[in-house]
């Protein structure tokens, strides 16, 4: 299974009646677009840091689609081309991969919270500094009761070209969950920061990072 996570930035110029038929659209990529599976597109909720939506989709088979090509199907070219006047988004910074670590003991997890995030690891950071970093993201959840699903994947190049190293996702019960819990955590401030804060000697990770979060229906992170 290979998947996609695209931040998507809007037109400023975009007209409601547009942003509808765009989330329309996104929304019914499986059942419109040849080897897409799944899909779930989610508006950013306040406090999201880069741009203004995330849009998930699954491929269901072992040569998917290019991003371009996927932009570029009928369905959706006239919501992303720059050269049509009434195109509607802006900008596309996305990542592909291969789901590599997963903890989800609630899949049928509803009217819920996902978050995402992507980061950087510089690099030429050492291998086995770079799994003890990922180890250590890994051990959150049992920390943070407010995460009901998780996902952390190294993001792949083969794929689609990135800036970005990796994608650390959790689903909540509610905003809350995130911004209290999660983000006051003792084992977050008191040990996971250690790698992204420039004042401590083991950072590893670009303080540049997309953090995103918007609501779902129905669980992401078991789509299989």
């Amino acid at each position: 299974m290979i998947r996609q996570v695209s931040l998507l930035t809007l037109e400023r110029s975009a007209t409601p009646d547009r942003v509808k038929a765009l989330e329309s659209a996104l929304g019914d990529v499986a059942s419109s677009i040849s080897g897409v599976s799944h899909s779930h597109l989610g508006r950013h909720l306040p406090g999201s840091l880069m741009g203004d939506y995330t849009w998930d989709i699954c491929f269901d088979g072992a040569t998917p689609p290019t991003s371009e090509d996927l932009i570029a199907d009928p369905v959706l070219a006239e919501f992303f081309d720059p050269s049509n006047p009434d195109a509607v988004v802006a900008d596309v910074d996305a990542v592909r991969f291969e789901p590599q670590n997963l903890g989800v003991p609630e899949p049928g997890i509803t009217d819920f919270v996902k978050r995402t995030l992507f980061v950087r690891v510089f690099d030429g950071t050492p291998a086995d500094i770079c799994e003890k970093f990922e180890r250590d993201i890994m051990r959150m959840p049992t920390y943070v009761s407010t995460i009901r699903n998780w996902a952390f994947s190294r993001t792949d190049s083969a794929l689609l070209p990135t800036k970005w190293t990796h994608v650390w996702e959790q689903e909540y019960d509610d905003v809350e969950g995130l911004q209290g819990e999660y983000m006051m955590s003792p084992f977050h401030w008191g040990y996971i920061d250690s790698w992204f804060d420039p004042e401590c000697p083991q950072r590893i990770v670009d303080t540049r990072v997309a953090h995103v979060f918007c609501t779902a229906q129905a669980s992401v992170l078991a789509w299989k």
